[in-house]
C-alpha cells in the first residue's frame, strides 16, 4: 500500500498525498476545494514572506486566512533571516498553522535575489539556522522543501537536508530538480533516493506527479514517505482523489464539464470575499485557464475570460462554455 496514514512529530495525517505551496493559487479558496474534492493530508498557503509578516505588513493578512472547514494546512515561510523567520513562525503558529514549513527552493528570481528560496541551498549554515530559529519558536511539526541541488555541478541536497534534519525539522520534501532547471526537465528520482537513504525522518517526493502511475513511479523509484503534488492540482482540486483511486484500482471519473464550471464560479465567489470582485476577476483569468485545461474548446474560452470585468460577465461565459456547449467536454488530464 502506497496511500496511508503518515506522523510529523506530534501530527497523524489521513493520509501521504500532499499539496503543494503555489504562489498565485493556493490560497484558502483553492484548498477548501482540495480538501473538499480531493481531501490530501496536506494542504499548503501560498509562500509568505517572514520579513513581511515580521514586520506586521497588512497584505500579509490575507495569507494566514484559512477556512474551519479545511484540513490539516502547512504554512510555508520564506526568508533568509534567522530572527524575522523565527517571529514569523511564532506568528503562524498562533493564527493556526498544523505544519510550519521553510522555503528552500523557489527559482523565482525576487525570492533568490533576497537569498531566499532556492539560493538557500548555496549555504548550508544558513538554512541550519533558519530552521533552528523556526523549531525553537513552535511545538508544531517544521519541515523544509528543497530542491536536488543548487547546479548541475552540485547536488547538495543531502547535505542540506541532514543539517535541517541535525537542527530539528521533523520532515524534508524534495523536488527532483536543481535551481536551474525548469519543468521540462524529467524529475530526477535518483537524487531523491540519495536523500530518502540519508535521513532517519521522513521525506517526500515532488515533481511530475499528477495521477496515479506517476505517484506510483515516485514511492517506487525513491522510497519515500509520501508525494506532494503542484501543478497538476491548479484547477482540478479533485486530483488527490484521482491518485487515490488510480493507485488502489479503483475506478475514478473527470468531473462532468458543468460540475467544473460550477467549481470555477464558487472559486471566484470564495475569492471575491478575500480580495474584492474586481481582483478575483483578474485572478479568474488565471484560474480558468487550469480549469479549462483538458477541455475541448479551451482556447476559446480563455480568450472569453479576457473580457470578462464582473461576474455577471464571468457567469455568462462560464455557463456558455460548460453548460450550454456541446463540444465543450473532457478529453482527459494532461499537464500543461
Amino acid at each position: 500500500m502506497f496511500i496511508q496514514p503518515l506522523t510529523i512529530r506530534n501530527l497523524t495525517l489521513e493520509n501521504n498525498l500532499f499539496q503543494a505551496p503555489l504562489a498565485g493559487y493556493s490560497a484558502a479558496p483553492f484548498r477548501l476545494l482540495s480538501w473538499r474534492l480531493g481531501r490530501p493530508g496536506l494542504l499548503a498557503t501560498e509562500m509568505i514572506s517572514a520579513r513581511a509578516l515580521a514586520l506586521s505588513a497588512p497584505k500579509q493578512e490575507k495569507y494566514l486566512l484559512r477556512y474551519p472547514q479545511e484540513g490539516p494546512v502547512c504554512f510555508q515561510l520564506w526568508g533568509a533571516d534567522p530572527e524575522s523567520v523565527g517571529v514569523a513562525t511564532r506568528i503562524v503558529t498562533e493564527k493556526g498553522a498544523d505544519v510550519v514549513d521553510l522555503n528552500c527552493g523557489c527559482p523565482v528570481r525576487k525570492v533568490r535575489a533576497a537569498n531566499a528560496g532556492s539560493k538557500l541551498m548555496e549555504d548550508p549554515i544558513l538554512v541550519g539556522r533558519l530552521v533552528r530559529a523556526m523549531r525553537e519558536n513552535t511545538a508544531l511539526p517544521v519541515t523544509v522543501k528543497i530542491r536536488v541541488g543548487t547546479d548541475a555541478r552540485n547536488y547538495n541536497g543531502v547535505e542540506i537536508a541532514k543539517i535541517a534534519e541535525s537542527e530539528g525539522t521533523d520532515l524534508v520534501t524534495v523536488h527532483g530538480r536543481h535551481a536551474k532547471e525548469s519543468y521540462s526537465t524529467p524529475c530526477r528520482y535518483g537524487e531523491i533516493a540519495r536523500v530518502v537513504d540519508a535521513l532517519s525522518i521522513p521525506v517526500i517526493g515532488n515533481g511530475d506527479v499528477r495521477d496515479g502511475e506517476s505517484a506510483r513511479a515516485m514511492f517506487e523509484k525513491t522510497g519515500c514517505m509520501g508525494v506532494m503534488v503542484g501543478r497538476a492540482c491548479m484547477g482540478a482540486p479533485w486530483v488527490f482523489a484521482k491518485i487515490k483511486a488510480e493507485i488502489t484500482g479503483e475506478k475514478f471519473s473527470h468531473p462532468p464539464a458543468a460540475e467544473v464550471g460550477t467549481l470555477l464560479l464558487e472559486h471566484f465567489d470564495l475569492l471575491a470575499k478575500i480580495i474584492g470582485a474586481e481582483s478575483a476577476v483578474r485572478n479568474c483569468r488565471k484560474l480558468g485557464s487550469f480549469y479549462s485545461k483538458a477541455m475541448r474548446g479551451a482556447k476559446e474560452f480563455r480568450n472569453g475570460l479576457n473580457y470578462c470585468h464582473d461576474r455577471e460577465s464571468l457567469e455568462k461565459l462560464i455557463t456558455h462554455h460548460f453548460f450550454n456547449h456541446n463540444c465543450f467536454a473532457p478529453v482527459g488530464d494532461r499537464l500543461e
